[in-house]
């Protein structure tokens, strides 16, 4: 993930060591440690984690203003209210000097942020959030965050996340260097080893369309932060790239399958093919209006089918790997009832699949061509 929560200008080279991300905490012992793991998860857009153990911390001190910092600037919107409204309620007398920068860079404005970022950092030098947030933003395509790198080693994977891709998008060299934005991502491991850290070298690798390493890098972080976490999403797409002959050939067989049913007017077994969910659209070779089926139920058929061939299935699929268009030619022939007379069918077809607990269509189309027929018309 490459957004990060505040943007901020200017980096002031410092070598003094520092204790932890904020030096000057309202909170016990206790909830200061667990305070600063907290931030390490915020800076690094780790939210779930950052929120839990701010919590945490708040259970041990409920007057710990840092943790409370961290719940507000994580905060979106929901039950607790946006990061606007939390603020405004927000008592501030017991805070430390620190913390109260800290409420006036979230407060600014954003005609004002730049100008109030620049003055908490050269207010408090060696606070690594500070000077992190600092760090940040771009001034004729050049930021700050190597000299925050040398000057707070051990609060640089956040900084490291950022660099990583500057270098993928071209922002550093004026062209994308992959093979420098992976390793710079790696470099986050020396200090925090945490699930983003893994997403980003994901999907750097993702971008060089290598599925089976952004693959393997996605279900570390899947496997840090649980399968409800943001992480699932991305897991699934590079899951379907790295099986994309298996994802192409179900299908494939999915719809010889269903050709089988619907040429003997099985309605029980091609339930199998739909979802009750959003239901199906399908557009016949009679040329009549497409119908929504809602429901799948044996069809009043005019007609029996002596054979029904399909040729020439190509299957394509969606970038994010859960929708597929197929296209395929069919030749057969049927007979009408009460004639013996069999008529010639050629079609040309293209159906859209989505995958929901495996694949199911959704759209079905069919057209004549010129040279047969399509299915008879409805009595």
């Amino acid at each position: 993930m490459k957004k990060i929560y505040l943007t901020v200008g200017l980096c002031l080279l410092t070598t003094i060591a520092s204790a932890q991300w904020v030096t000057d905490m309202s909170c016990n012992n206790k909830a200061e440690e667990i305070t600063d793991k907290a931030i390490t998860h915020f800076v690094n857009l780790e939210r779930p984690v950052a929120v839990g153990m701010a919590k945490a911390a708040l259970m041990i001190d409920e007057k710990c203003g840092s943790a409370k910092l961290v719940l507000i600037n994580t905060a979106m919107t929901g039950e607790y209210g946006s990061r606007t409204a939390q603020l405004e309620k927000l008592d501030t007398k017991k805070f430390t000097d620190q913390e109260k920068a800290w409420v006036k860079v979230m407060s600014a404005s954003n005609e004002e942020f730049e100008g109030t970022t620049k003055q908490v950092a050269a207010t408090y030098p060696d606070v690594p959030l500070f000077a992190f947030w600092a760090s940040v933003s771009l001034e004729d395509g050049k930021d700050k965050l190597a000299e925050y790198v040398l000057a707070f080693p051990e609060y640089a994977s956040p900084a490291y996340n950022i660099m990583s891709y500057r270098y993928a998008d071209g922002t550093y060299g004026n062209d994308s260097n992959m093979p420098k934005a992976v390793e710079t991502a790696q470099k986050i491991f020396l200090t925090h080893n945490g699930p983003n850290g893994h997403d980003s070298i994901a999907e750097h690798y993702a971008t060089k369309r290598n599925y089976k390493k952004a693959f393997e890098h996605q279900l570390k972080a899947l496997d840090y932060a649980g399968t409800g976490s943001a992480y699932s999403y991305n897991a699934q797409i590079y899951y379907g790239h790295t099986n994309k002959t298996a994802f192409t050939d179900s299908i494939k067989s999915k719809t010889n399958q269903r050709i089988k049913f619907q040429m003997n007017n099985d309605s029980e077994n091609l339930k199998q093919f739909y979802s009750d969910k959003i239901g199906m659209i399908g557009c016949n070779s009679n040329m009549e209006p497409c119908v929504f089926y809602s429901s799948f139920e044996e069809e009043d058929v005019n007609h029996t089918w002596n054979r029904w061939n399909v040729v020439d299935l190509k299957v394509y699929f969606s970038p994010d790997m859960k929708t597929a268009v197929t296209t395929f030619d069919n030749n057969g022939e049927y007979t009408m009832k009460g004639s013996d007379k069999p008529i010639a069918y050629k079609t040309r077809a293209s159906e859209v699949w989505f995958f929901d607990n495996g694949w199911k269509l959704m759209h079905s189309n069919f057209a004549p061509l010129a040279i047969g027929s399509g299915v008879p018309k409805t009595e």
